[in-house]
C-alpha cells in the first residue's frame, strides 16, 4: 500500500515472520484497539492492528504477529505518541515480551511526554487537558500537517472508534481508509519523535547560563543516564502509575457508611449552631457571610481581614484561621465546612467497593498528581478517613515513607550542584536529626534535652526556608501545616539559628538576588538616568555613567522599589529614610505595570498603599527564570521560590519515581503513590518483616541513585488500613 504525505509516498506493507527483520534504526510505532471504555478508562482495551515506521517503509503488524515482531527488533529504539497507553496494549496482547527490560535499557520514547517535556523548559508549564498534547495537534503544529479524526468508512463509521469490527482480520480484509489513518498516524508519530528531540537538545545547549547549570559535560551525562529532560524517569513512572489505576483502592463500605453518618450528624450540629450567629449555609448565603465577616473587622480596629483579589472578604480556611480561637462564628464556620468538605469531597467518592486514582506522571514542579475517581494525592487529614481504605482479600497493606527526604536531596544540590560546602550534608551523614538540631540551637540547649513541641516548631523552617519563605509565609505555613502559632520573633530566632547552623544556605538562597531585583529594574524601567531626569538627583547617574550603564536597568533601583512597594517607611541599609522624591519616582514607575497585576495590587497602587502582598505580586510578574534539577530537568519561566524549591523538591520527585520503578519490576502491588510515600499490598501469608526489608531496600536504592553521597531512611510498617507508620 502507498501511502502519500507530504510531497512523499511511503511504502507499506504486512509483517510476517518470514521477514524477518525489516528495520535497523529506530522506528515509530503506532496500535489501534477496540474502544477506550470511557467509564473506566484504567481497563486495557484489545489490540486489533498495529502498525511501525522507521522514516523509509512501514509495516502492519496484526495481534498474532505482534510478539514475533518485537522480538526481531528488541534491540532497537521505538517512539509511540502516547508510550504508556501502547506498551500496556502491548502486554495484554503479547504476553512474555520483556517491555519492561527495554524501558530499562531506554529503547522507548514517548512523542507526548517529549513535547510536555519542551514545553516545560521553554514556558515553565505543562500541557495539560483534553486535546493539547494529542497527536493531531502537535502535526499541525510542528509538521504542518492535518491529521483529521473525523476520517468516516464507506458506511459513514468514525474510523478512529470503530477499528473494533477488524478484530482477528489481517490486512488484506480491513477496508483501505482505516489503514490509511493508522498509517499517516505513525508517520506523523515517527517525524515528531525526531523534530522533538532535536529541539530538546538544542534548548539544554542554550542553557548553560540557567541557574542551576553544572557543566556541559554534567548536562550530557544525566540526559545519556536520565534521557533529555528526565524523559526516561517520566515514561518508567508512567508506566507503573498506570497499573495503580488499573488496581485501584479497596474500600470498606461498613466503616465509610458509620463515618458518613458520624460526620452528617456533626455537620447538621455545626449549622444549628452558625444558625444562632444570623448565618445559615446554603444557596444565597455569601451576602450574609460578607456583612458578618464586616462587622467582624469592625470590631477589632486596626486588624484588617484578608480579602480576594476582588475585595470581597476571604472565606479560606487558610487565611480566617487565625481568627478562630477569638471568634466564635469563625471557629464554627471553619469546623462547618471542614465536615462539609469532607462529606462532599470525599465521603461521597468512596460509596463503592473499589475507587481507581488516575496519575498525571509529571506538573511543573516534578511531581505527579491525581484525580479522577478520587485525588489519591490530596486525602484529608483526618484518619478516620484513611481507615476507609482496606488491602485487598488475602492482602496486608504496607505504607513507606521516605524520612525528611527533600532535606537530603538539598544537602544533596548544595553540593553536586552548587558546589557548596554543606554542613546539612555533614549533619545527615552523621545522623543527626535536623530538626532538634535547629530547635536546640535557639533554646540553648543540648540536643538530648530537646522537648518534642520545641523539635516540632523547627519543621516549618527546615522545610520552608530552602523555598525562600518569609516569615510571613512560614508563621502562616507553621500554622496551617503543624498547627503551631508562632511569633513574629520565633520564626527570626528559628530562621538566625536555621543560616548559622547550615550556612551554606546563604549562598544558596542568595544565588540570584542581585539578578531578580534587575529584573525588576528592566520591568519598571529603573534606570540611572531614569531617576535623575524624574528627580533631578545624580547620585546614582554619576557612578553610571562613568561604567557606561546609565541607561542599563539598575539593580539597586530594583530592590529600592520592592522596599517602596512592600514597607511603609522604606529606608536605606544604614536606617535614613529614602527622600520623598525617591519615593514618588519609584510609585510613578510601579504604576505603569498597574494593569498587569491582580485587582487588590491595582487599587494599593491607586492608594498608594505599601503592602507585602503588592511587593509580592511585582516579583511575580518580573522575577520569573530557569532552574535546572540535578537530573537534568530544565524548567522555564518559574519564579524565585519555585527555582528553589525545584532544586530539592524536584529532585526528590525523580528519586520518588525511580523507586517507584523498582518496586513494579520487583513485583510488588503498589496501590496508591503520594510524592513520597507508597501503599503496596503483600500477600498476608507471607512473612511481613522480609518484605518491609525488601520495600525499604529497593526504595532506598531508588533514590540512591540521585542522591548517591546522602544516607536515605524509609520508614514502613505493615497493617489492615491505610495508616502511616509513627
Amino acid at each position: 500500500m502507498h501511502i502519500s504525505w507530504k510531497q512523499r509516498v511511503y511504502d507499506f506493507s504486512p509483517w510476517r515472520p518470514q521477514r524477518g527483520r525489516v528495520f535497523a534504526r529506530t522506528f515509530a510505532f503506532d496500535c489501534e484497539t477496540t474502544a477506550i471504555d470511557k467509564a473506566r478508562p484504567w481497563l486495557v482495551p484489545t489490540y486489533v492492528i498495529g502498525a511501525a515506521f522507521d522514516g523509509r517503509t512501514g509495516v502492519f503488524v496484526t495481534r498474532e504477529h505482534l510478539a514475533a515482531f518485537f522480538q526481531v527488533h528488541q534491540d532497537l529504539p521505538f517512539a509511540a505518541h502516547h508510550a504508556p497507553f501502547d506498551i500496556r496494549v502491548i502486554r495484554a496482547a503479547a504476553r512474555g515480551l520483556d517491555i519492561d527490560g527495554w524501558l530499562d535499557r531506554r529503547r522507548v520514547w514517548c512523542t507526548r511526554l517529549l513535547y510536555q517535556l519542551l514545553v516545560l523548559g521553554t514556558a515553565g508549564r505543562t500541557p495539560d487537558g483534553k486535546g493539547r498534547t494529542t497527536l493531531e495537534r502537535l502535526a499541525r503544529r510542528f509538521l504542518g500537517v492535518t491529521l483529521s479524526k473525523n476520517v468516516r468508512d464507506s458506511n459513514g463509521r468514525r474510523v478512529r472508534v470503530s477499528y473494533g469490527r477488524w478484530l482477528g482480520q489481517p490486512p488484506g480484509q480491513i477496508e483501505r481508509v482505516y489503514l490509511e489513518y493508522l498509517a499517516k498516524d505513525v508517520i506523523a508519530t515517527h517525524q515528531l519523535y525526531i523534530q522533538l528531540r532535536h529541539r530538546l537538545l538544542r534548548l539544554q545547549e542554550r542553557s548553560s547560563a540557567t541557574w542551576g547549570f553544572v557543566s556541559h559535560d554534567w548536562l550530557d551525562s544525566q540526559a545519556r543516564r536520565w534521557g533529555p529532560q528526565t524523559h526516561h524517569i517520566q515514561l518508567r513512572a508512567a508506566v507503573a502509575l498506570a497499573e495503580v489505576s488499573e488496581r485501584g483502592l479497596h474500600i470498606d463500605l461498613q466503616r465509610r457508611s458509620d463515618l458518613a453518618s458520624a460526620l452528617e450528624v456533626e455537620r447538621d450540629r455545626r449549622k444549628a449552631d452558625l444558625a444562632t450567629h444570623g448565618y445559615l449555609p446554603g444557596k444565597g448565603s455569601s451576602k450574609a457571610l460578607q456583612a458578618i465577616l464586616s462587622r467582624i473587622e469592625r470590631n477589632q480596629p486596626g486588624r484588617p481581614l484578608p480579602r480576594t483579589p476582588k475585595g470581597k472578604y476571604s472565606a479560606k480556611a487558610a487565611e480566617l484561621r487565625d481568627l478562630a480561637a477569638e471568634v466564635p462564628f469563625v471557629d464554627v464556620f471553619l469546623k462547618f465546612h471542614s465536615v462539609q468538605k469532607l462529606l462532599a469531597s470525599f465521603m461521597n467518592k468512596l460509596a463503592k467497593p473499589t475507587v481507581h486514582p488516575s496519575f498525571r506522571t509529571m506538573t511543573r514542579t516534578g511531581r505527579t498528581s491525581s484525580f479522577g475517581e478520587i485525588n489519591a494525592q490530596n486525602l484529608p487529614c483526618d484518619g478516620r478517613v484513611r481507615d476507609c481504605f482496606i488491602p485487598t482479600s488475602g492482602y496486608t497493606f504496607v505504607t513507606a515513607d521516605y524520612s525528611t527526604i527533600e532535606l537530603a536531596t538539598l544537602a544533596q544540590a548544595c553540593t553536586r550542584q552548587f558546589g557548596l560546602e554543606s554542613q546539612m550534608a555533614e549533619s545527615i551523614k552523621a545522623g543527626r536529626d535536623l530538626h532538634t538540631m535547629v530547635a536546640a540551637h535557639v533554646t540553648s540547649k543540648l540536643e538530648s534535652e530537646v522537648t518534642a513541641d520545641e523539635r516540632r516548631k523547627a519543621k516549618p523552617i527546615n522545610f520552608g526556608k530552602p523555598g525562600g519563605m518569609g516569615p510571613a509565609t512560614l508563621r502562616a505555613t507553621a500554622k496551617n501545616s503543624y498547627g503551631l502559632d508562632l511569633s513574629e520573633s520565633e520564626v527570626q530566632s528559628l530562621s538566625d539559628s536555621w543560616f548559622e547552623i547550615f550556612p551554606e544556605m546563604r549562598a544558596f538562597l542568595n544565588d540570584d538576588r542581585e539578578q531578580q531585583w534587575a529584573r525588576v529594574a528592566m520591568l519598571l524601567g529603573l534606570s540611572a538616568y531614569a531617576h535623575a531626569d524624574a528627580t533631578g538627583s545624580t547620585k546614582y547617574s554619576r557612578h553610571a555613567q562613568r561604567e557606561g550603564r546609565l541607561y542599563d536597568a539598575n539593580p539597586y533601583l530594583g530592590a529600592m522599589a520592592l522596599k517602596v512597594a512592600g514597607r511603609l517607611n522604606p529606608c536605606k541599609l544604614d536606617g535614613e529614610p529614602y527622600s520623598d522624591e525617591d519615593v514618588g519616582f519609584f510609585w510613578s514607575r510601579i504604576e505603569t505595570v498597574r494593569d498587569q497585576l491582580p485587582a487588590m495590587a491595582q487599587r494599593d497602587i491607586d492608594q498608594r498603599r505599601p503592602c507585602p502582598e503588592l511587593r509580592k505580586a511585582i516579583l511575580r510578574l518580573a522575577d520569573r527564570a530557569g532552574v535546572f534539577t540535578l537530573t537534568d530537568r530544565l524548567r522555564a519561566n518559574a519564579s524565585y521560590c519555585e527555582r528553589h524549591n525545584a532544586v530539592f523538591q524536584g529532585l526528590a520527585a525523580d528519586g520518588a519515581k525511580l523507586a517507584l520503578w523498582k518496586l513494579h519490576r520487583a513485583g510488588y502491588r503498589v496501590v496508591s503513590f503520594i510524592h513520597d510515600e507508597f501503599l503496596i499490598e503483600i500477600p498476608t501469608s507471607q512473612n511481613p518483616e522480609q518484605h518491609l526489608r525488601r520495600i525499604q531496600h529497593l526504595m532506598i536504592r531508588g533514590m540512591t541513585a540521585v542522591v548517591p553521597d546522602l544516607p536515605i531512611s524509609v520508614k514502613a510498617a505493615a497493617g489492615d488500613t491505610w495508616a502511616k507508620p509513627d
